[in-house]
Formats: structure tokens, sequence, C-alpha cells
């Protein structure tokens, strides 16, 4: 501040008069008058007095001791200097095989007797009987074969089984059996109350409908509730399948009343009546008419005879 006042009062007393040169018929100019003389030291003002030298106070100076770092400790024991501890690095993981039981064995009904004994003489039949079947059909696209009974206690579904068995196990194709008559899912041994029914009636999708029985790629539709299949239901099904199977056997109702099958005979390939051994085939006569009348086609007669 007392530099600031020296300043103010002597920077107007030193002030120097400015000599110009100028031409003998110039106009005269007045004096001018600058602050300061050339060369001459120019005042100046420090703010904040002169620089000095701070020190810390000693108070400042002292840290607080500090932890010596240690190792980690390791399992079991105390580390020591030496040791080397990698935290990254994992334990190693063991492991150990506990033996889970086999899966239960399909418990298929006796009469499969194509599963139960394939070297079986009756297996034989049922394999000669599907090459026959597939002689008798005119294209080789995915088929839709009806087998349905004479009368009720003929056999029809024991031979639909056998013969849809080794389809799956000896040809190695998409094989799936749609039950429009019931009776079907306890013969796999399969605890299955809906099905086709309830597809009907709109309350269960075509997918959830198809059970894999455990046969090769044996798919089986159970009848679920009963209920009425119209042609145009019929069709829509037929078409499902067709594009998810090589080969579809529709279990269908007995013909002692033939118009009870005129929804299944119209979207079938070919359609087989089972009969007992030593029925005189002209009782197949008028329903082989009935049949044609319905837009299907009667492709063969099967024989069945007990054992005794």
């Amino acid at each position: 501040m007392g530099r600031m006042l020296e300043t103010l009062k002597l920077g107007e007393g030193r002030r120097t008069p400015l000599a110009i040169s100028m031409p003998a018929d110039a106009a005269p100019v007045q004096d001018c008058v600058v602050d300061w003389e050339i060369g001459a030291e120019v005042p100046y003002v420090e703010v904040g007095g002169p620089n000095k030298k701070v020190e810390f106070s000693p108070a400042l100076l002292k840290h607080p001791p500090q932890a010596t770092p240690q190792p980690p400790h390791l399992p079991g024991e105390i580390a020591t200097k030496a040791s080397t501890v990698y935290l990254t690095e994992s334990k190693p993981m063991t492991a150990s095989l506990e033996p889970w039981p086999a899966p239960m064995p399909l418990s298929l009904h006796a009469d499969i007797v194509a599963y139960h004994q394939p070297e079986h003489a009756a297996s034989k039949q049922y394999a000669e009987l599907l090459n026959a079947i597939h002689g008798t059909l005119k294209t080789n696209a995915a088929k839709v074969l009806l087998v349905c009974g004479l009368r009720p206690g003929v056999g029809a579904s024991n031979v639909l089984l056998n013969v849809a068995v080794t389809a799956a196990l000896k040809l190695q194709v998409r094989v799936a059996i749609l039950d429009a008559r019931g009776g079907l899912a306890e013969r796999f041994g399969l605890a299955r109350s809906i099905g086709l029914g309830e597809v009907m009636t709109g309350s269960l999708a075509l997918e959830q409908a198809l059970v894999k029985t455990g046969i090769g790629s044996l798919c089986l539709m159970p009848a679920g509730k009963p209920s009425t299949l119209t042609r145009e239901a019929m069709a829509w099904l037929v078409g499902w399948l067709r594009e998810r199977f090589d080969l579809i056997f529709v279990h269908g109702p007995t013909m002692a009343n033939a118009a009870s099958g005129d929804a299944y005979v119209a979207h079938a390939d070919g359609m087989y009546l089972v009969l007992p051994q030593g029925e005189p085939s002209d009782s197949a006569q008028d329903l082989a008419r009935a049949v044609a009348g319905m837009g299907g086609r009667l492709c063969g007669l099967i024989h069945t005879q007990f054992g005794k």
C-alpha cells in the first residue's frame, strides 16, 4: 500500500517534456507531456506484499502411523512371507457319479407281439402284411390307412397296433396312429384321457394331443372324450398329419353301420376291413359299394384267426 501511495505522489513530478524535431516553417506545437522518461524505471505496485516462503506447521508434517500390509492366510495354515497367493486362481473342481435307475420298460399289451417278440412267426406275418398293404396303394406319398372291423371282436385293434409297430421298427419312418374309436392308449400303457375329442371341441391343440409311445418314431393321438367328427374336421386333421408323418393309421369304427365311417373313408388313401377267418367275402360286397359311394376305396380284406 505504501508503494502505491509513493507512486501516486511522485509520478506527476517526474514527468518530462518531450522534445520533438519539427521543420522550421512548421506551425508551433504545444508541449507534450509523457508519464515517464524513456529508459527510466517504470514504477509498479506489488499487491500482497513481498514473496515469502511459507513453512508447514510441524503438526501437519506428522502422518498417522500406517498398518503394515499382511499377506492373506491360506486355508488351514498361516501364510509365510515366502508364500504367494493368487487371488484369481480358482479351486479345483471335483465330480462324482450317482447311478440312476434305468427307465421302466414299456408296459405294452401282450397282444403287441411285434414289439415283445420280433422273431415270432406272428410278427413275421405282420411284416408280410405291411408289405402287402403297400402293394395295394397307388402312390408313394404319405399314406392314410383306415383300418376298421366288420364288427366288434374281430381283432382290428390288434392288427392295427402290430402293423404300425412293425412299420416304426422295420421301415424307420415317422408313424402316427389316430384313435378314432378308443381304447388304444391303454394298450400302450399310457394313462391318457384326452386327445382327439378335446381337439374337436377346441380345448386342446393338435401338438398337445400327440403322445410319443416310446417305440421308435411312433406317436399316438388318443381318442379322448367322445365327439362327432365331420368330414371337414377330418380333412383338416388328416392334412396336418400328412405334413408331419410318413404313415398314418386311423383306428376307425366298426362297419356294422357303414354310415358311421363316412367322415373317415373319404380322406383315407385306402380302407382295410378286418374280418375273422372263414367269413365269406360276399358279406363285404355291399360294404365295398357303400365305401365307394362315400368317396373311398376298399383296398383289401384282412382275415384274422386267434390262436387256440
